[in-house]
């Protein structure tokens, strides 16, 4: 079977080390070579939300640019995305005003198309329109964890703090509902219950934990916008899909 590369831009550590843990063992059974580069770090901190437009989009076409023709696709959070004018995310602001009237989801649409057409702005390389495939997380990556309540509590060896995880998720109305404000968003409400819980890439950290206790396939199940996004990345196992 040959085999297709696909580079996944991430915010950081904690994302870099889910999806390695989540999903590119899964892909690879298909022949996806999926590779998840952290591409800045800076004191500490890393990611898009410390990374101006223009040097994400740059960031793109290098990748885009590899001989191999690897498709492109990222994970960011549509929590605390940034907004500010400076560093060019001016647009998300707008989008993510407009998102009270019309809803998160396609706020997030919005977001995924205007940084698929900025990136590709002048671009002439091969395929690059369809190698391209932007992807913002609804709200927030921990969205993911929530799919299985007990098996995050388990990680943090409280099995009773799985009540709480499934309320959240009733009250909300699904895993990837639960919403965008800073005392609500996912992270916050795991940090809430467990004030312990440690991003990042270290051995204590318990993102990576909670992921290699999850089944793909019930994340899947519960978390729609995350399952169209792998049903896309699956299928890219095929050369025909650019040519």
């Amino acid at each position: 079977m040959p085999r297709t590369t696909v580079y996944c831009i991430v915010e950081g550590y904690t994302e870099n080390a889910v999806l390695k843990s989540l999903v590119a063992p899964y892909l690879s059974t298909l022949g996806v070579d999926f590779l998840v580069p952290i591409v800045r770090v800076g004191r500490g901190r890393g990611g898009v939300k410390f990374l101006a437009a223009d040097e994400l989009y740059h960031q793109i076409q290098i990748f885009l640019c590899y001989p191999q023709q690897p498709y492109v696709t990222t994970m960011f959070d549509y929590y605390a995305f940034p907004t500010g004018t400076s560093k060019g995310w001016d647009f998300v602001s707008k989008l993510k005003s407009d998102a009270n009237f019309r809803g998160a989801k396609v706020a997030v649409e919005s977001m995924e198309a205007e940084i698929h057409r900025r990136a590709l702005d002048g671009v002439n390389l091969p395929n690059a329109r369809a190698r391209l495939i932007p992807y913002i997380q609804l709200h927030e990556m921990e969205a993911l964890f929530f799919a299985e309540p007990e098996k995050m509590a388990m990680a943090f060896e409280n099995e009773t703090l799985a009540k709480k995880f499934k309320v959240a998720v009733e009250e909300c109305g699904g895993c990837e509902m639960i919403n965008d404000r800073p005392q609500t968003a996912p992270s916050k409400r795991i940090q809430s219950a467990f004030p312990g819980y440690i991003k990042g890439r270290s051995e204590a950290a318990h993102g990576p934990r909670i992921a290699n206790r999850l089944d793909l396939s019930t994340v899947r199940g519960k978390c729609p916008r995350f399952n169209a996004w792998m049903t896309r990345l699956e299928g890219l196992n095929s050369r025909t899909q650019i040519s």
